[in-house]
């Protein structure tokens, strides 16, 4: 009895390492190419969907030496339209700082906008 359960682990044990070893043979090799060569196991996308090489060398994809894995699905229905949002601030005057050659942005909700500092514009150039 000790031996036929022994046994049993033993072939269970070589059958997951098989499974386990061909599941990770699979590589992703990204968009197919005429120029490249495959082996079994290669996935490939192509025209939105996702191919698996039946075979190593499996010819042009799609084929009869690939195996659809996925494809790209259709557009789903349009939801509900949600209502329209409150409209956004705009600008509907300035605060004009001459001495300090800076404007700031009043909005429509009453805030104030960021500054925009201008004196750099005006400034001489020295050094040259």
């Amino acid at each position: 009895m000790t031996e036929a359960h022994a046994a049993l682990q033993r072939e269970i044990e070589s059958t997951c390492k098989r499974i386990v070893s061909e599941s990770a043979a699979r590589r992703i090799r990204g968009t197919f190419s005429d120029s490249e060569s495959y082996n079994a196991g290669d996935l490939v996308a192509m025209d939105g969907a996702t191919f698996l090489a039946r075979r190593d060398n499996p010819g042009p994809c799609p084929g009869a030496g690939w195996q659809l894995a996925s494809r790209q699905g259709q557009r789903g229905v349009a939801g509900p339209k949600g209502e329209r949002g409150l409209p956004g601030n705009i600008i509907t005057g300035w605060i004009v700082d001459r001495s300090n050659f800076r404007v700031t942005p009043r909005l429509s909700d009453g805030s104030l906008g960021p500054p925009l500092e201008l004196g750099a514009f005006f400034e001489q150039e020295t050094g040259k």
